[in-house]
């Protein structure tokens, strides 16, 4: 099983890329998380961020629970569905109010990159 790196260059922290994604990106749902996606002005490398509403999730050490398992199951599943030259912005929105089991992350997240990848090839 291949692994991808999630390190700082791969990060997507400035506000206004993330407002880009947001205003000009497409989305693409699944049961528990959201992809924002946007191609990437600055080319090159793929940058991604995850996100945990506030108002679903009160508590900071429940957002970041989440927020870890969408990562490893990213981390994960990323080499298998998403090609390593593609250069877009991607965020994950985390939007159900019920705290999921890594499974059922982990399921939610393979099903968007799989629908990450047939709308990025076509």
């Amino acid at each position: 099983m291949s692994l991808f790196s999630l390190n700082k260059a791969s990060s997507l922290k400035n506000t206004s890329d993330i407002d880009t994604v947001f205003k000009n990106g497409k989305r693409i749902s699944s049961k528990l998380i959201s992809l924002y996606y946007v191609e990437s002005e600055k080319g090159g490398l793929m940058r991604i961020a995850f996100t945990v509403g506030k108002k679903t999730h009160n508590l900071a050490t429940t957002r970041n629970k989440l927020k870890r398992l969408m990562k490893e199951s990213f981390r994960i599943n990323a080499k298998e569905h998403i090609s390593p030259d593609l250069a877009y912005n991607l965020v994950f929105v985390y939007f159900s109010s019920e705290q999921e089991s890594f499974k059922e992350v982990e399921k939610s997240m393979k099903s968007l990159l799989l629908s990450l990848k047939s709308k990025t090839l076509s």
